[in-house]
């Protein structure tokens, strides 16, 4: 409540400042104590009354025989005048003395509100950010010190923003003192700036935060007083010291934005928290394109040329985005993006110095062809044609800007045309996946940019760009229904999240690169699909090689040594030679086997002798018959084979695929289900496709198999099919697999 009534009270002073200006007549001038008119040594008039009698640049001697460099010599005001009277002023114009009389009048207090619009508007709209923001959040320091600052800053433009000082209030009325104490207002206004500064957006240190407040509000009074004691013993012009005295925060605002700044700054590079940085982003961007403007159109122009580009009176259009950002920031951060702060930053500081040149053309243009634009409608209406010419140059800038710190993000359809032309100069598989992450990466500013394939159980990297940051981005890769993979991207600041456009960029490139992904896992499974194949192949040889080296070949050899013993000892000992003939008859039967079981191993002879269909017709009643009811199975097992009467031409790898997979899954039944009747079904459409059901035991679902399934699988995969093994409710197991054909045209060996 108490700084809710402050505030209260500032904005009834502020009343009572209109309340004042407004019961007090005027003289038409304007004089200004902390100008350089005053700072010389002389009171200088501003600008020209209505009548014409004074002009701007008439320095003023004295007013109704009150010599006014030794009246602020010894006082300032007098007693109160009042509307019609006429007073005598003594000029100095040029090198020529003259006197006017000059009638007072009520001062103009509407022309000067409506004058002053542009500093009204940011003046309510702070007021009215501050105090919604104090409702929402009465305990939080930055809506305290929030609505302390707005309240300031509505007393101070009262007080002396809104009202010029006259000559007359230098000698006559109270109306100076009003005009001081806005004065007075205004730099301690720096004090709150610097208090808000302290809170926003929250405090860090409540012991150095009540210490830096005492000495932000008692600040710019002490520097106040340091200054007026040394102007009152530096200087001895009674007008000059008078200046001094009467400026109480003209060494204030070169001290105190330093001072907020390296606030600001300090209290960014020490927090590590997302959201106060960004909330400190909003405040620094906000202030800085404002103050940008500011010093570019009025400030620096005034000071080298001695007139503002446009009227003065609008120099608080500038601000209007600061109450705007300051309550989002407390209220809603990231309602609004951080990215468009900055583009807006970034336009109004190039659009600047376009807006200065262009305006200067303009006035240029107009007053060669009009008289001077003297007129607020004039000034206004060059304003006017500036920002209509301007409006085309913005739009084109922003999308400048916003292309270089955002990359294409606005145009996804350009970045997936990048990417198109990208993939298209690509020639080999392996360079396709780098080629869309650097494309990516590229065309939308960002940091880090990874693609992920897809296995049956896990992810896998498969080409990145750039250096992760931040919390890592994942997009889904899909093709035709399916996960394929995934899009890792890594914003463009560790502290910032990827706003809603990037989002819908990166979509579009995931949608697009769906397909891109799935044919490079294709291509992938298929070399190493090729690599296995060459791995088996010379996996195979060598057992063929184990296998006659060491099993057939030794026996040979041993053989054909028999054979040379035997003919050297059948003329002498014929029975012995008969005995050796025998044991080498019985050898050769062995080598003899040996082979055919090598033979066996590369492919099935009944294969080839009775083709598939029978093959598993003639191996099922081979294991049926062994099937006997007795030892461990207790009953019989059924074997039925559902097959077409005949098969067209397979390819060798199919036929062989199929018999060990029917062939192994029988064994497994036969050994451990103890089943009561098996069927095996065969079946073609594109594809080869098996069946084998029992009504056995079943199988585990949480066992990983042993060799015989993995057999299974492993030669199914191999051809590019697949094999499942899976129980059956109630009971029993279901052996389910599938193995491609070539299409037609295609090589069958």
């Amino acid at each position: 409540m108490s700084f809710a009534l402050l505030a209260c009270t500032l904005l009834a002073l502020a009343g009572l400042c209109v309340w004042s200006r407004a019961s007090s007549p005027s003289d038409d001038t304007v004089v200004n104590v902390g100008d350089v008119a005053v700072g010389d040594g002389r009171v200088v008039l501003q600008r020209d009354t209505t009548d014409g009698a004074m002009r701007a640049g008439d320095e003023v001697l004295a007013i109704d025989g009150r010599n006014v460099t030794d009246w602020l010599a010894h006082r300032v005001g007098g007693e109160a005048l009042r509307d019609g009277q006429v007073l005598t002023y003594d000029l100095r114009r040029g090198d020529r003395a003259l006197t006017v009389r000059h009638q007072l009048a009520p001062y103009p207090v509407a022309d000067s509100l409506v004058r002053n619009w542009p500093t009204i508007l940011v003046i309510l709209m702070l007021l009215g950010a501050a105090v919604f923001i104090f409702a929402v959040r009465p305990r939080d320091p930055a809506a305290r010190a929030a609505l302390v600052a707005s309240s300031l800053a509505a007393l101070t433009t009262t007080a002396a923003g809104y009202f010029d000082l006259e000559a007359v209030d230098l000698v006559a009325g109270g109306q100076f003192w009003r005009w001081c104490g806005g004065q007075v207002v205004y730099a301690v206004l720096w004090g709150a700036m610097l208090h808000f500064a302290l809170a926003f957006p929250e405090v860090t240190s409540r012991r150095r935060y009540r210490r830096w407040l005492l000495i932000g509000y008692a600040g710019p009074l002490l520097i106040y007083l340091g200054s007026s004691a040394v102007a009152w013993l530096a200087v001895q012009d009674p007008v000059r010291r008078f200046s001094v005295l009467s400026s109480p925060a003209w060494l204030t605002i070169y001290v105190y934005p330093v001072l907020i700044l390296a606030v600001l700054v300090q209290k960014y590079r020490y927090c590590h928290n997302q959201a106060i940085r960004s909330r400190l982003r909003w405040l620094a961007l906000s202030l800085g394109g404002a103050t940008l403007s500011y010093l570019a159109v009025w400030v620096l122009p005034l000071a080298v040329t001695g007139r503002a580009l446009l009227p003065i009176e609008l120099h608080s259009l500038v601000f209007v985005p600061i109450p705007i950002a300051v309550a989002a920031a407390i209220l809603r951060h990231r309602a609004l993006g951080i990215e468009i702060v900055i583009s807006r930053s970034l336009i109004y500081a190039a659009l600047s110095a376009v807006a200065i040149a262009g305006y200067v053309l303009v006035v240029g243009l107009l007053s060669m062809a009009f008289p001077p634009l003297h007129g607020l409608w004039q000034q206004a209406t060059a304003a006017a044609v500036v920002a209509t010419a301007l409006q085309p140059l913005r739009i084109r800038m922003q999308a400048l800007i916003n292309q270089r710190v955002f990359g294409d993000r606005d145009d996804p359809y350009r970045v997936v045309s990048a990417l198109a032309e990208q993939l298209e100069g690509t020639r080999t598989p392996s360079t396709v996946l780098p080629a869309v992450v650097e494309t990516v990466g590229g065309a939308l500013r960002l940091p880090y940019v990874a693609i992920e394939i897809r296995r049956a159980d896990h992810s896998e990297p498969a080409a990145s760009y750039g250096t992760p940051a931040g919390d890592l981005v994942r997009l889904p890769l899909t093709y035709q229904g399916e996960r394929v993979g995934q899009l890792v991207v890594s914003p463009r600041t560790p502290k910032e999240a990827l706003r809603r456009k990037d989002l819908r960029a990166l979509a579009e490139v995931a949608r697009q690169a769906g397909a891109v992904v799935y044919a490079a896992r294709l291509t992938g499974d298929l070399e190493r699909s090729r690599v296995r194949l060459v791995r088996a192949r010379e996996e195979e040889r060598r057992r063929l090689l184990h296998d006659l080296h060491d099993g057939v070949g030794p026996t040979l050899a041993a053989i054909v040594l028999g054979l040379h013993a035997g003919v050297q000892t059948i003329e002498r000992d014929p029975q012995s030679a008969r005995d050796l003939l025998v044991r080498l008859q019985e050898e050769l039967q062995q080598a003899i086997g040996e082979i055919r079981r090598v033979a066996e191993n590369l492919r099935p002879p009944a294969l080839d002798h009775l083709g598939l269909i029978t093959a598993v017709r003639q191996h099922a009643n081979t294991l049926s018959s062994r099937m006997a009811p007795t030892g461990r199975s207790a009953q019989h097992t059924d074997i039925v084979i559902d097959a077409p009467p005949r098969l067209p031409p397979l390819p060798a790898a199919v036929e062989v695929a199929a018999y060990r997979i029917i062939c192994e899954a029988l064994t497994n039944m036969a050994r451990h289900a103890d089943a009561r009747s098996c069927a095996v079904r065969l079946w073609l459409d594109q594809d080869l496709h098996l069946e084998i059901l029992d009504d056995g035991t079943g199988v585990s679902l949480t066992a990983s198999g042993g060799v015989g399934l993995e057999s299974m699988r492993g030669r199914a995969l191999e051809l590019g099919g697949d094999c499942v093994v899976e129980p059956v409710d109630p009971r029993g197991t279901r052996v389910t697999a599938r193995l491609p054909l070539p299409k037609e045209g295609a090589d069958h060996a």
